[in-house]
């Protein structure tokens, strides 16, 4: 069975792991192989309100690095400071050690969500992961376990989507601001110039998300603006594209 396509077909709450990964997806259509060492899984999800479906991935990045804080806890090892960077990565200092990438199928009036999960566990080739981190912070730390981040990760998910649930992403969202990397940050963006097809370029403050789930930004002359991705680049913050807001 293909999960990708079949998920909808799936038991809510199906959990597939694995632990080598030769075609993972990525961001636009981006091809992903993982090694031996990678926490990789995939669970399905069901949602009915497609205005917080965007939402999710947030959910799920935040109960990862709320996971590795609890495991690093429990073993007594240093806390390692994972941060989220918009929309769906997760840090280690300037490096990425994990990825999270939610789809979904809309069938008979719901939403059927596939949340996949790639974390650097074990493998410290060609970057860097968690345990190689730890050793460096201290020698003696004992190493992590996938499945002691995947058992600890379900417990966080399980809470904060009971919170998302019936609070909505308002009532995590300073967690989560308190986890990502982009509060005050500066950027260039990009908007259209009257009716040519250019662009100037514009710096903007961001602020936090929006409604949609998008950067919220202001200007320096404090115009409040939507900030989304071109589409194009990799990096998602090369490229944003501004959009005023009413």
């Amino acid at each position: 069975m293909t999960w990708q396509r079949n998920n909808s077909d799936l038991p809510v709450g199906t959990v597939c792991v694995a632990d080598v990964q030769l075609k993972g997806r990525g961001r636009s259509s981006n091809v992903w192989e993982s090694p031996k060492g990678c926490l990789l899984f995939s669970f399905s999800i069901q949602m009915e309100d497609g205005r917080v479906v965007p939402h999710l991935q947030y959910v799920v990045c935040l109960a990862m690095t709320e996971a590795i804080k609890a495991v690093c806890l429990e073993k007594g090892t240093p806390e390692l400071d994972v941060r989220i960077k918009w929309p769906n990565d997760l840090y280690l200092g300037d490096v990425k050690v994990g990825g999270i990438l939610s789809t979904s199928v809309y069938r008979s009036k719901k939403f059927y969500v596939s949340a996949g999960v790639g974390l650097n566990v074990g493998n410290e080739k060609p970057t860097t992961c968690l345990n190689a981190v730890l050793k460096k912070v201290n020698p003696l730390s004992r190493e992590l376990k996938r499945e002691d981040v995947i058992a600890a990760f379900f417990n966080k998910f399980e809470n904060l989507y009971d919170v998302f649930s019936e609070q909505g992403f308002q009532a995590l969202e300073g967690l989560y601001y308190r986890t990502w990397l982009h509060s005050g940050q500066r950027v260039m963006v990009q908007e259209r110039s009257g009716d040519q097809d250019q662009f100037v370029e514009t710096v903007v403050t961001i602020q936090g998300l929006t409604s949609s789930g998008y950067l919220l930004g202001i200007t320096d002359d404090g115009q409040m603006c939507e900030l989304h991705p071109d589409g194009n680049s990799f990096n998602f913050f090369k490229g944003l594209i501004k959009r005023k807001m009413s």
